[in-house]
């Protein structure tokens, strides 16, 4: 292989004898490199190939652009991910995981937080992916001393969701787009209602949905959590909700063959319950 150019001093740009560009990684492995000197083979750690130009022309913004650092804590988390959590998923989780974490760290030391819509979802269905979170925001203190609130190993837990099931499945972003958008229409038919896609509810219910789509599609079970008594309660104080969860259930066993179970049927609740909470209370006081 040869050099196409160094990006850093552990990264550089090569074409592969059949003329395709990869980025390989490995200790030195750019010192004093220049365009068209050999790369050893035995120094290369990783190699990652990217799946069109713009990509690559990422990859190597990426490498030029993020500290040494950064690399050596993404790997770090994924070696932890991997024996500690049984998570496994390809090196190529090293990018985004890179670019994600020296963001966090700047928006830290600006004192800028955001809130995950999504906490209490990957909490409760990604146990594993939200430890390595955990994990990854206690080596970043370690290493910056930065204090993340959860809802960053939250964001960190997600890449590892999503590593997961595109390595498990080629669920296409048109059938997860269809799934939803079923999901959604019981939804308003159930309260003859026009959801308003610019609530912040309606934007946690879409990513919520999200999640739940790829579950279905996958075929992932969730395991049930015993919160059956919450459900119950739930189910008593909102059944119009609960009516339309039932719906959607029903739906989603008949055309995709998929049981929901109870904690999905949880999870929906709480969510639907938000996202009509408004058109539930106004249709009471226009009755009054």
């Amino acid at each position: 292989m040869k050099v196409v150019k160094a990006l850093n001093n552990n990264m550089v740009l090569v074409r592969d004898q059949d003329g395709g560009e990869l980025i390989c990684q490995g200790k030195g492995i750019g010192f004093q490199k220049r365009t068209g000197d050999s790369l050893e083979e035995e120094k290369i750690e990783r190699r990652f190939v990217p799946e069109s130009a713009s990509e690559s022309r990422h990859f190597q913004e990426l490498f030029t652009e993020i500290p040494d650092e950064y690399w050596e804590i993404a790997e770090e988390v994924l070696e932890y991910a991997r024996k500690e959590c049984n998570v496994h998923v390809s090196d190529r989780i090293i990018l985004p995981l890179c670019d994600h974490m020296a963001g966090s760290v700047e928006r830290c030391r600006n004192s800028v937080t955001l809130d995950n819509p999504m906490l209490w979802d990957i909490k409760r269905i990604y146990p594993s992916e939200f430890r390595i979170g955990k994990h990854a925001i206690k080596v970043l203190k370690d290493r910056f001393g930065t204090e993340m609130k959860q809802d960053e190993a939250a964001f960190i837990a997600y890449h590892f969701v999503n590593a997961e099931l595109s390595a498990r499945n080629s669920v296409s972003a048109d059938e997860i787009s269809k799934l939803i958008g079923s999901v959604v229409d019981i939804v308003q038919q159930s309260f003859q209602t026009q959801l308003d896609d610019e609530e912040w509810n309606y934007q946690r219910f879409l990513t919520h949905l999200k999640f739940f789509a790829r579950r279905v599609l996958s075929r992932e079970c969730v395991e049930n959590a015993e919160d059956d008594d919450i459900f119950t309660e739930l189910s008593g104080r909102f059944v119009h909700v609960k009516n339309c969860v039932d719906r959607i259930a029903d739906f989603i066993l008949i055309d995709y063959h998929y049981d929901i179970s109870s904690d999905e049927r949880l999870y929906l609740l709480i969510h639907i319950e938000r996202v009509t909470r408004r058109i539930r209370t106004d249709a009471v006081g226009s009755k009054e």
